[in-house]
């Protein structure tokens, strides 16, 4: 586990990392350059031919589109043979046979001038409402008009919203395949738009010639409907998943890749969203590319070799001095805090990393000296802090019997005052906490207040107000004594009674507020503003100088070294009014 830890396996496990990155990176892009290349290829020879095809295949299917048109309106000694035709053979008055057979004349007539020298259209033919066909065919009857209202092209046109139809068909005279009718069928109406016949041109399938007569040795065309069955060409079958029929049903044009060594070129015909399809073999280019790949594998081998060799040097410049000064950081917390090591003078930044360990050394032991002396500064210190408690320890039992003294001779002051001098001393020699219970620092208060009670020869009344709970929460030893102090000397002597002191503590969300008061003299503006400069800039008040509020200043920077400087003290008063100072201390659960 140690070893797996190591910098050194996980600089090299990075360098590794970074080096094979960009091979794979190369050889996943050279993969991919040469499957582009491939089917840009697979494009350039095998698109273009499908674009002709069916540019070609649409082109001749518009030209027959237009042939129906001409065929509808075609007239005959000003007359709209189809579209009369139409209205004669709906409706209960139905044309006679002498009628028929002017009928059948004209629209002979106007097929053979339509038809008569176009490549493809072999007969034409107008379904009627009545039943009756009129046809017209150049060489042979092709059965069109036989049981043609159970035809599927029929059915598809008589759909609502459908006008024209394009369909592959078997003619009845024969099986081959090869000899297949392509009808172009579309539904109209007579010129007052109430009768309805459908005119249909049955086409040889050499409209689909190219298809068969592909010029790519390499590739079979075949043409396929909109459910991925093949109606015309060669094939019988195809090898394509139902996601790839599913991407050629939805796209114009493209190419799939089926397998390794094949592909599918296709293009959209205007009728039907029928697919001219190309099954292209990639065989002849598979070669070519496991050559490349085969230059690429040796490739890869040399830039193996060449990342072996710069991890070697990487490892003797830049691994092995990083590792050395661990060893070294390790073996001097067990030996001594100096270390030699060639590595120092390098001028790069292995040599750095070493000097500047050096000198830290040099700078723990200095702080390690100044450790030793502060210490030994300390024990001093203490020494001088116990001497100190065991004077005052000697004070408290003097301030005993001047009470006990008192109390013998009944004076009540002098008890009182001793008492209350003895806790205030005890009070303030214990020095193992800054923070106190709000209840010891009251205590303490009212200590105070007894012995100046006694001094001013008055009474001092002092009211409590705390909300529940607030009275076990620590607080800053020694904050409250000086406000009070403040109070009298500066507020309330020279005043007529009763002299009254109100302290109030309340929550404020995460802050604890406790509000001194007094009934005193108060303070003026100006007066106030120079007390409250001397609170937040103390150090620049002169020493001695007359009012400098140092109580007050000494309350609010302790504050603020102890809880951090949103907490602190204010100071507010009128003139005759009293004052009132305001303590911010954070509000801790569980202290």
């Amino acid at each position: 586990m140690k070893f797996v830890k190591s910098i050194r396996i996980k600089i090299l496990a990075c360098l590794i990392g970074i080096s094979i990155l960009p091979i794979i990176i190369i050889f996943t892009f050279t993969l991919r350059n040469n499957m582009l290349f491939y089917n840009r290829q697979i494009s350039a020879a095998s698109d273009n031919e499908v674009r002709a095809i069916t540019s070609n295949i649409n082109r001749t299917l518009e030209n027959l589109d237009q042939l129906l048109t001409s065929l509808i309106f075609s007239s005959y000694d000003n007359d709209s043979v189809m579209l009369s035709i139409c209205g004669m053979e709906s409706g209960n008055d139905l044309p006679t046979a002498n009628q028929r057979l002017l009928n059948y004349r004209m629209f002979t007539y106007i097929c053979m001038n339509l038809i008569g020298n176009n490549e493809y259209a072999q007969g034409v033919y107008l379904f009627t409402e009545s039943g009756y066909t009129y046809s017209f065919v150049k060489n042979r009857e092709m059965g069109l008009e036989k049981n043609y209202q159970q035809a599927q092209w029929y059915n598809n046109l008589m759909e609502p919203g459908k006008l024209q139809v394009v369909d592959i068909l078997q003619p009845s005279y024969t099986d081959n395949q090869h000899r297949q009718l392509v009808v172009l069928a579309r539904r109209f109406t007579d010129v007052k738009g109430a009768n309805t016949a459908i005119l249909a041109i049955a086409c040889n399938n050499d409209i689909f010639g190219g298809i068969s007569d592909n010029s790519m040795s390499w590739s079979k065309s075949f043409l396929m409907d909109s459910t991925g069955n093949i109606i015309y060409g060669d094939m019988d079958h195809i090898d394509l998943t139902d996601s790839q029929l599913e991407a050629i049903a939805e796209n114009r044009s493209g190419v799939i890749i089926s397998s390794g060594i094949e592909a599918y070129v296709y293009g959209t015909l205007t009728a039907n969203e029928w697919k001219i399809v190309s099954e292209v073999s990639l065989a002849p280019f598979y070669e070519f590319y496991t050559k490349n790949m085969n230059y690429l594998l040796v490739l890869i081998f040399v830039v193996i070799i060449i990342i072996g060799i710069l991890l070697y040097v990487m490892e003797k410049l830049f691994v092995k001095p990083l590792v050395g000064l661990a060893n070294i950081m390790q073996q001097t917390k067990r030996t001594d805090l100096f270390f030699r090591s060639n590595y120092k003078e390098r001028e790069d930044e292995i040599g750095i990393l070493y000097r500047c360990y050096e000198t830290m050394m040099e700078e723990i032991n200095r702080l390690i000296e100044e450790k030793y002396i502060s210490e030994i500064n300390y024990l001093k210190a203490r020494l001088k802090s116990l001497t100190s408690q065991i004077n005052a320890h000697c004070v408290f039992n003097t301030l005993e019997n001047i009470n006990c003294l008192a109390n013998m001779e009944n004076n009540k002051q002098i008890a009182t005052m001793s008492k209350a001098l003895g806790d205030m001393l005890r009070y303030s020699t214990e020095f193992e906490e800054d923070e106190v219970e709000l209840r010891a620092e009251i205590a303490h208060i009212k200590q105070y207040i007894a012995i100046q009670e006694i001094r001013f020869g008055s009474g001092i009344s002092l009211e409590l107000d705390i909300e529940e709970g607030l009275l076990e929460k620590k607080v800053m030893k020694f904050m409250l004594q000086p406000i009070v102090e403040n109070s009298i000397e500066h507020g309330l002597v020279g005043e007529g009674h009763p002299w009254i002191i109100i302290i109030s503590v309340v929550r404020r969300k995460d802050k604890t507020i406790i509000y001194v008061k007094d009934n005193g003299l108060g303070m003026d503006e100006q007066t106030l503003k120079k007390v409250r400069n001397r609170i937040c800039f103390a150090s620049s008040v002169p020493e001695g100088a007359e009012n400098s509020s140092i109580g007050l200043s000494n309350i609010n920077k302790r504050l603020q070294l102890m809880y951090s400087e949103r907490y602190g003290l204010e100071i507010d008063s009128q003139p005759n009014e009293g004052t009132t100072v305001t303590l911010t201390l954070p509000f801790l659960n569980g202290r």
